[in-house]
């Protein structure tokens, strides 16, 4: 959120702040958020001791692309990552920590999300299609920590591009070295944002290519991620999930998949 290479860095950045988040949340030592103290109340209040974490690695990742004759997006980026006690930035998001009750943790988030969009010329059914852009978006975001799993979502606006809301549930378990977590997801995409992306505008109406106002839409995901510590500073992940698009974005005449299957792959170094 293109030629071949191009479209793909934009892809991988997007996924890149997914990856490397849950990629640093998990190797030894790294405290990406605060959870790990005893604290609670806001963070600027907080007494705790300020400790930073930071990082490097590299990715790769492959999706389908829902868009009709337009070919899956692959391709390789670094990726890196920064924690302290008051900002947590990986990818193209970084998180201000507001602060934790109960252990629900609560920051204010933003994300630039490059891979968003498509130009005209990077399908045949997108020929005459004005270029959708990617979008700053910014907002509230939290996540429940309890014993059964990892409750999290957010809610995310930008600006006439409409808005998104996500939330997440994930439950780890740890088999010495390696872990193994299922999630599920459900995303909402408001009109405004289903419109921008997936809507055909009056004058980019062609022949087998109607007209279309988008909806807002619900989507589905469900996958499983799994982490290998090779060595305490050393992470290894893989991710593969599948998504299913609302009728909202599968109406659209541009759109040719009801299913998106993706995988991730990464590798991080903990420095500090």
């Amino acid at each position: 959120m293109r030629k071949l290479l191009c479209r793909g860095h934009r892809f991988l950045l997007v996924i890149a702040s997914v990856l490397v988040y849950s990629a640093a949340a998990r190797a030894e030592g790294i405290v990406t958020d605060l959870s790990d103290s005893d604290d609670t109340g806001f963070t600027v209040l907080s007494n705790a001791t300020n400790v930073t974490h930071w990082g490097l690695g590299a990715g790769v990742g492959y999706q389908q692309s829902p868009y009709t004759s337009y070919g899956p997006r692959f391709s390789p980026l670094p990726l890196f990552y920064f924690d302290d006690k008051w900002v947590h930035a990986a990818g193209t998001t970084i998180d201000f920590k507001v602060g934790k009750w109960s252990n629900v943790l609560f920051s204010l988030r933003g994300r630039y999300a490059l891979g968003d969009g498509y130009k005209g010329s990077d399908a045949s059914a997108l020929n005459g299609m004005q270029t959708r852009n990617g979008a700053f978006w910014y907002g509230p975001a939290l996540s429940w920590h309890t014993a059964y799993g990892t409750l999290s979502g957010e809610f995310l606006t930008g600006g006439n591009k409409g808005q998104k809301a996500s939330v997440e549930f994930g439950k780890a378990f740890q088999f010495k070295n390696v872990s193994i977590e299922p999630h599920v997801g459900v995303d909402w995409l408001s009109h405004k944002y289903v419109d921008y992306y997936y809507g055909v505008r009056p004058n980019e109406v062609r022949a087998g290519r109607d007209q279309y106002t988008g909806r807002a839409a619900y989507n589905v995901s469900i996958g499983t991620k799994f982490d290998y510590q090779v060595t305490r500073h050393q992470l290894a992940t893989l991710d593969l999930g599948v998504s299913h698009l609302g009728s909202g974005i599968t109406d659209s005449p541009i759109i040719g998949k009801k299913f998106v299957p993706e995988v991730r792959l990464g590798y991080l170094y903990q420095f500090k």
